[in-house]
């Protein structure tokens, strides 16, 4: 079975493995997931693509920029996430 939770977690350490020190990085979460919801066998509940990454961040306690839109500058960001969700309908 999926395991999300695990998944996600999965994609941010290695993420921070990639860059350094988690106290010195920026993150920026790209909310485009459509809101789109899988079942989460872990948390017993359905649960979106972004809400899994977020909460797998909040959960290391790492701070990070959340928004819909992306900015002008990802330079500014050591880690941006994108959230694609499952399927995107056309």
């Amino acid at each position: 079975m999926f395991r999300f939770g695990r998944s996600a977690l999965m994609i941010v350490l290695l993420a921070l493995m990639l860059v350094g020190s988690a106290q010195a990085i920026e993150i920026f979460v790209w909310r485009h997931d459509n809101n789109l919801t899988v079942a989460d066998p872990v948390l017993n509940a359905t649960i979106t693509a972004t809400a899994a990454v977020t909460r797998t961040l909040d959960q290391l306690q790492m701070r990070y920029t959340l928004n819909n839109v992306l900015p002008d500058n990802l330079s500014d960001y050591d880690v941006v996430i994108t959230c694609l969700s499952f399927y995107c309908p056309g």
